[in-house]
């Protein structure tokens, strides 16, 4: 199984609430816009600011539910007390794989339609740099007191991935990583105490099974696998390894440590039977309806779960094996390098990660915001109770493995690990085929 199927994933990196979050989303971005012309005295904050007169039209390539629709909009009038005469078109495009995505927005640049700003996830932004899609921001951010602001009140961690060959090339604005969700309801009815922070594989699997209860209509599994690329890292990870070297430029499937948090997952499904099969299994339903008693996900659940009225859960950090290396990925805000109205565009781009903007996506219960204040406020910590652990995992962890060819290698482990799961292939001979066919990809990637 590759991404395109998986019902709850990092395709909904800043989602929102429920089957309707996705729902009625607009057409991509138009084409290029046209030159501003500042007549009147600087208004924005940095150096080299548009006049406050000035008069052009902004176009955003963008994602989102219905919730991100109504904040970015509310930032978009803030924007224009500054710049009445800027009209702002925020286009919105499906997300159901980064790669395809991202590919949306490269072939629609390649065609000529270039929007002024482009929101985009980890797993395509080396793809738009490589492609020389973007201008670097280190022009605007060097003198302007809103860029340091924000980058000190950002983790360096989120700050890092989105600086390639020396240049800035987005603002982070929130992000989301994999966290263990519990039904706290299912973990009291059986006397079990809630996982511990320090918890192992072995405490996470002893306890999976004594959850596992019940058989048809009454089968309740210990947990539920999230079987997208994303959320298997977790398992890798912690067990002191990840799909690629360190550089993201050599494949590192053949590891044996991959293997044995692969052999690991598997057998969660396929031998001790705490968990159901992945193929066609809607976690989040499960969940919610009281079938699992755990399963992963980042932040992005929790807006449907409590529009469902479910609250019976809470969250821990990933159980450890070697360590305790958790896995994140984060969006960002680029300028197109045909925009004409760069400066403007940078402008906006600090609306959209202000302390005001931010704050009520954590409010709304949106991704995780990129600001250290905002994650530590009342409206991001009200629920679940634990949510302080969603900002703390940043201390031990790593960005998704994201080269420029992300949609190959996360086609290609998906697909091998489909097999893997459905008992096609053996977890030492999937991977190893994975293996020979991602380093073909990575090295074909090196030549250019």
């Amino acid at each position: 199984m590759d991404g395109t199927r998986r019902t709850s994933s990092r395709r909904d990196f800043l989602k929102l609430a429920g089957a309707s979050s996705m729902a009625a989303l607009l057409a991509a971005c138009g084409g290029s816009t046209p030159a501003a012309t500042p007549t009147a005295p600087a208004a924005g904050g940095g150096s080299g600011a548009p006049a406050g007169d000035t008069t052009a039209t902004l176009t955003i390539f963008d994602f989102g539910g219905d919730a991100d629709k109504k904040i970015y909009a509310d930032a978009h009038a803030r924007f224009k007390q500054k710049f009445p005469n800027v009209t702002i078109a925020d286009n919105f495009t499906p997300v159901t794989t980064w790669s395809e995505y991202s590919n949306k927005i490269t072939t629609q640049m390649a065609g000529g339609q270039s929007p002024d700003i482009i929101n985009i996830a980890i797993e395509g932004a080396r793809l738009l740099v490589k492609k020389g899609l973007l201008q670097p921001l280190d022009e605007f951010s060097a003198n302007d007191p809103s860029a340091k602001e924000l980058a000190d009140d950002v983790d360096p961690a989120l700050l890092a991935p989105f600086k390639i060959d020396g240049k800035t090339w987005y603002m982070p604005h929130s992000w989301n990583n994999m966290v263990m969700y519990y039904n706290t309801k299912i973990f009291k009815d059986a006397g079990i105490d809630p996982p511990k922070p320090d918890w192992t594989w072995d405490d996470f699997l002893g306890i999976a099974k004594k959850l596992t209860t019940g058989s048809g209509a009454d089968q309740v599994y210990g947990f539920g696998v999230p079987n997208f690329n994303f959320g298997l890292q977790p398992w890798m990870l912690t067990n002191g390894t990840s799909q690629l070297n360190a550089d993201w430029t050599e494949s590192n499937l053949n590891d044996p440590k991959v293997i044995e948090a692969m052999t690991f997952v598997h057998d969660l499904v396929n031998v001790h039977k705490v968990a159901p099969a992945v193929e066609g299994a809607n976690n989040d339903q499960l969940f919610a309806a009281g079938k699992l008693a755990m399963s992963g996900w980042g932040h992005w659940p929790i807006q449907g779960f409590l529009t469902n009225n479910f609250r019976d859960f809470d969250v821990q950090y990933w159980p450890r094996k070697e360590t305790q290396t958790h896995i994140f990925g984060v969006g960002g805000w680029g300028i197109s390098k045909d925009s004409k109205n760069a400066p403007l565009a940078w402008e906006l781009i600090k609306e959209l990660t202000s302390k005001t903007t931010l704050q009520a996506s954590a409010d709304a219960g949106v991704a995780i915001p990129a600001r250290r204040s905002i994650a530590a406020s009342a409206g991001f910590l009200k629920f679940p109770p634990n949510s302080k652990i969603y900002y703390d995992t940043l201390k031990d962890t790593k960005p998704v493995a994201s080269p420029a060819n992300f949609n190959e290698v996360e086609t290609i482990f998906m697909r091998h690990m489909g097999e893997i799961m459905s008992g096609a292939a053996t977890p030492e001979a999937g991977m190893k085929a994975a293996h020979e066919e991602l380093a073909t990809a990575m090295a074909k990637l090196k030549a250019g």
